[in-house]
């Protein structure tokens, strides 16, 4: 047994008979292949519940075998006609499942698992020709005739040592920017930023966000939000640590200011949206919480994060900030302190990002946008070195002698002032009435 590029073991065997679940009708089998693994999907069997579902399929329900708690054994294929041959037809309306009874018995053709939100893991491919319009740009070329393949599989497949080759040099290649495809909704996102960043006189940048459309009206999820929250008081009861380490990570980031209390005349002003909050702890830097503001939580099918446009990637690559450092014999080490939480969001959209507590994809951009800001008045290669040796918020250069570095260091630190961030040499950590809390950053 082949397929195009791999040859998969099996073995040849004759003589096998089928029948019915339900059926004592023998069928003998032409010559089969027997194979380590099935490539099928058990929630493609009809079950009785299957035919429940239809109200034109119902009365075949009981007719149709459970569903069994074992592993799929046999495919049938084109070359037994004899299993494969409808008896019987039961069909509904246009795009409805329609049922057909073999000597095999009953099955159900056309239904989906609508619990499968991922789709089907097996053989999922979509055909997409990639080129990148631009308004407003006139182009003579035509469309890529390039043919770029998605799928989802379970299958091992095997590879040639050329496939293996190719694989690991893939690793040293860094790809320039302008080879990186980008969507009509990441032109919008960067429009949309461009022309809203703004300085404010504390000298934080301030951006809005940014919406697919205009400004949506959600609906008040202020009940799942204070549903989730009395979730997490429980598990902040059952342990002293968690607890203490959630509470200093929030008192600092409003005695930062990266959040405010919402002033009691705006408690109920609309559109709001609050987000729900839960801690999660570094693997390798145990005591270090991370409080995670969850915008992907939905609320009567929506949620903030369908809202927002996601953007082009912008971080620059690991592997590229990786290669750079190498480049001379003296090393800088820097770090952005709090780099999320300098960046602002417009005023107008905070109430978006709501949250509560008790009393007592945008900062990759920012940063960009501020080194560009700093074009002339800074060493190119300072710009460049905010621009692209910084993975997130930790930047990592080298260069030929000290005299530079000093040079660089200083002028990385001057640049990163002009917009309020503090660039470091090592990183800084950071019974009672519910408020009402409003974020006033991008993270």
């Amino acid at each position: 047994m082949s397929s195009r590029n791999t040859v998969v073991s099996c073995h040849k065997l004759s003589g096998l008979q089928v029948r019915g679940f339900y059926s004592n009708k023998i069928i003998s089998l032409p010559v089969t292949y027997a194979r380590d693994f099935i490539p099928a999907n058990r929630d493609h069997i009809p079950t009785p519940r299957t035919a429940k579902a239809w109200p034109h399929l119902e009365h075949i329900a009981d007719e149709i075998a459970p569903l069994q708690s074992c592993d799929v054994g046999l495919l049938i294929g084109y070359n037994c006609p004899q299993a494969l041959v409808p008896r019987q037809v039961v069909s509904g309306k246009e795009n409805q499942p329609f049922a057909q009874r073999t000597d095999l018995g009953w099955s159900i053709v056309g239904f989906g698992n609508p619990c499968l939100e991922y789709g089907d893991a097996f053989g999922v491919s979509h055909q997409v020709i990639v080129k990148q319009v631009v308004p407003g740009i006139q182009s003579s070329s035509n469309l890529t005739s390039e043919v770029h393949y998605v799928y989802r599989t379970q299958i091992k497949e095997m590879v040639s040592p050329a496939d293996v080759i190719k694989m690991l040099e893939s690793d040293f290649v860094e790809r320039a920017s302008e080879d990186v495809k980008i969507s009509q909704e990441d032109l919008r996102f960067l429009k949309r930023l461009k022309e809203g960043i703004r300085l404010k006189e504390d000298g934080h940048f301030e951006m809005p966000l940014p919406f697919k459309c205009d400004r949506p009206n959600l609906p008040d999820n202020k009940t799942c939000a204070i549903h989730r929250l009395k979730c997490l008081e429980r598990k902040l009861r059952r342990n002293k640590q968690y607890y203490l380490d959630y509470k200093k990570f929030m008192e600092e980031i409003i005695a930062h200011g990266d959040a405010e209390k919402v002033p009691e005349q705006d408690i109920d002003k609309t559109p709001a949206w609050y987000i729900p909050h839960h801690g999660v702890y570094h693997p390798q830097k145990p005591g270090r919480i991370r409080v995670v503001f969850d915008g992907s939580a939905k609320f009567q099918g929506t949620c903030i994060n369908d809202h927002l446009l996601t953007g082009p990637e912008l971080t620059n690559t690991l592997l590229g900030v990786l290669c750079r450092f190498r480049r001379g014999p003296v090393a800088i080490m820097c770090d952005i302190e709090r780099m999320f939480h300098q960046f602002h969001v417009s005023a107008q959209d905070q109430d978006y990002l709501r949250f509560l507590w008790w009393e007592n994809g945008c900062a990759n951009y920012g940063l960009k946008h501020l080194a560009t800001e700093g074009e002339g008045c800074f060493s190119e290669e300072t710009i460049k070195f905010i621009k692209t040796n910084f993975y997130v918020d930790d930047g990592l250069a080298s260069v030929e002698t000290e005299t530079q570095a000093i040079q660089l260091v200083k002028e990385a630190r001057e640049l990163c002032s002009s917009g309020n961030l503090r660039c470091t040499s090592s990183s800084q950590t950071a019974p009672k009435s519910l408020l009402h809390f409003r974020k006033k950053n991008v993270l």
